[in-house]
């Protein structure tokens, strides 16, 4: 008997061989069995996953049984060794017509199809017509075929196969029984490719089999295809190096040790590993799929460790284990999404190592951005330590110019809140006396906060918790308060920066119509904290001379502020004198 590939020789000739597709195994099973059955079915999904055998099956079942003397069927549990079923597996079958419409998709096609429906089957219960890659019916062909497929003869059945099922007619799809064929777990086919090593008397490592079933992306057919040429090519003893060599893939091993260095933020150890790959004559493409699955592993492993059950090895969660305690989940949400991003790039870059090298080090630098409330929350959080509160190295002049902005004249009446200068708590300079304004109703205010406090949310979505942990308290003449609760008086400072208590406060004077301010206490009954500097005047600088510290503030206090210290360490800034003019 001539040589069959492992594709064909171990083509599911049943519905209890299919792999990895349950829930339409079941349906059509159950079908079968309550005679429920439909004149169209049209099976969709990625390439090897099994559309074409399912549909040959199907066609064995509807026809298995006929001409014996108890004449039974259609059926799920048919014998395989059938004459007529093994003329169907062999495609001699004069009434299973297979036909493939890439090359028969012109509208004749479909007219002599048409014609041919009105004669009976010669041997079997139905005359069936398989349609594979049924999307290349041009669109004369489809109408053509619209209502032969709604209202056939009695004998005929229609079944298509397509892996684009997005191009096809919704005058079609709503003539048909839709199957979404998925793609096949690693582990099943890891272990469809065991049994078929157990067939063979072929000895593959663990480990080899992974890698193919990595390499093969849910499609059985193309680990079977790879399994095949790996026999052939290293004879009947495979092994992982075998396989990755052959196919120019990486282990897993490699792969952890580059994320584990992505995670850490190495930058040397992540570009020289990439680099040995890459001279290895590793398929950048299929490394960063790689390196993609072992982040998707990471950040599910970080939300939910019990989630990869069954789905990854001893040795894959021992590593996430190591690494998930090196790496924020924002910072590796954040590698994963460049990932995703990359792996469209190389598709279509001519340079392909310098874009993954450039990658690499964007990706590796993400552990130590920090975002805006985490900064805002150490600038107001406990001053720094004495060993740490020294002032920097001595210049000739302050430079208050970069945090206070300059004035030529003192501010007038406004509500708008001057900058900090020695506390992270922002208030008005000096308040005017406040004007005489009507008298809001409580029940006006508390609606007016509510529905400024929900706008102020929509606008800033990453504060949107903290905003709505603040209730209303009581309406004056003059002003509204609110209550932070104590646990958060962190927030203060964010609340009451200049552009937040504006938004505040507009949003109340829309909603009641009169100009009040907005005054935060704390939950203890506590006003909240605040500084009232004097408004600060900067002159015209002379040149080669320094303009002079605020009036109210020596150049070592300021120097030596904590707040100071804190933005100088977190920005990792030191303070110039102005430039000359």
């Amino acid at each position: 008997m001539a040589y069959q590939v492992f594709a064909r020789k171990y083509r599911p000739q049943t519905f209890a061989e299919i792999v990895g597709q349950e829930p339409v195994v079941r349906t059509l099973t159950n079908a079968l069995r309550l005679g429920r059955i439909a004149q169209a079915y049209l099976f969709v999904g990625p390439r090897g996953t099994g559309k074409t055998s399912t549909a040959r099956i199907l066609a064995k079942a509807l026809e298995a049984g006929h001409g014996g003397t108890d004449n039974k069927g259609p059926t799920a549990d048919f014998d395989p060794n059938e004459p007529i079923c093994r003329e169907i597996a062999e495609g001699n079958c004069l009434d299973v017509l297979e036909i493939d419409g890439a090359s028969n998709n012109g509208v004749e096609n479909v007219r002599d199809l048409r014609d041919n429906v009105r004669y009976t089957p010669a041997k079997g219960r139905y005359k069936i017509y398989i349609i594979d890659e049924v999307h290349m019916l041009s669109g004369a062909a489809f109408n053509a075929l619209l209502k032969t497929l709604e209202e056939p003869p009695a004998h005929v059945k229609f079944i298509f196969a397509t892996t684009e099922v997005h191009k096809l007619p919704t005058t079609i799809l709503s003539r048909c029984q839709r199957f979404d064929l998925h793609r096949i777990p690693e582990p099943l086919i890891r272990a469809h490719l065991a049994h078929i090593c157990d067939l063979e008397k072929v000895t593959a490592e663990p480990a080899a089999l992974d890698a193919i079933a990595r390499y093969a992306e849910g499609g059985l057919r193309d680990a079977e295809s790879a399994l095949d040429q790996s026999i052939s090519f290293y004879g009947d003893k495979v092994s992982e190096a075998d396989v990755l060599t052959l196919f120019g893939l990486t282990g897993f091993t490699p792969v952890a040790a580059l994320g584990r260095a992505l995670a850490q933020g190495d930058v040397g150890a992540v570009l020289k590993a990439a680099r040995e790959l890459a001279a290895a004559g590793k398929d950048l493409g299929k490394l960063s799929q790689d390196l993609l699955g072992f982040f998707r592993n990471l950040v599910i492993y970080q939300v939910s460790p019990t989630a990869l059950e069954g789905d990854i090895s001893t040795q894959e969660k021992q590593v996430l284990t190591e690494v998930s305690s090196q790496i924020s989940r924002s910072a590796a949400l954040g590698i994963l999404e460049e990932l995703s991003r990359l792996e469209s790039r190389l598709r279509y870059a001519l340079a392909k190592d310098v874009v993954f090298e450039v990658a690499l080090i964007q990706m590796s630098q993400l552990k130590e951005k920090v975002s805006l409330e985490s900064i805002l929350e150490s600038l107001g959080g406990a001053p720094a330590s004495p060993g740490k509160a020294a002032a920097p190295e001595s210049r000739p002049a302050p430079a208050h110019e970069a945090s206070t902005p300059a004035r030529t004249t003192p501010p007038a009446a406004t509500p708008t809140p001057a900058p900090p200068v020695s506390t992270p708590v922002i208030v008005p300079a000096t308040p005017p006396p406040p004007p005489a304004v009507p008298t809001v109703t409580t029940t006006a205010a508390q609606k007016a906060w509510a529905a400024a406090a929900e706008k102020f949310a929509l606008e800033r979505p990453m504060e949107a918790d903290t905003i709505r942990a603040v209730q209303f308290h009581a309406c004056k003449a003059d002003q509204i308060e609110v209550m932070l609760p104590t646990a958060m008086e962190k927030k203060l400072f964010f609340l009451r920066s200049p552009r937040n208590l504006e938004l505040l406060e507009n949003s109340l004077n829309e909603q009641l119509g009169s100009k009040l301010r907005l005054v935060f206490i704390l939950g203890d009954g506590r006003t909240a904290p605040a500084a009232t500097p004097a408004p600060v005047t900067v002159t015209s600088a002379i040149p080669g001379k320094p303009a002079p510290p605020p009036p109210n503030m020596s150049q070592e206090a300021f120097l030596a502020d904590p707040v100071i210290q804190n933005a100088l360490k977190i920005f990792e800034a030191k303070i110039v004198p102005p430039a000359s003019r």
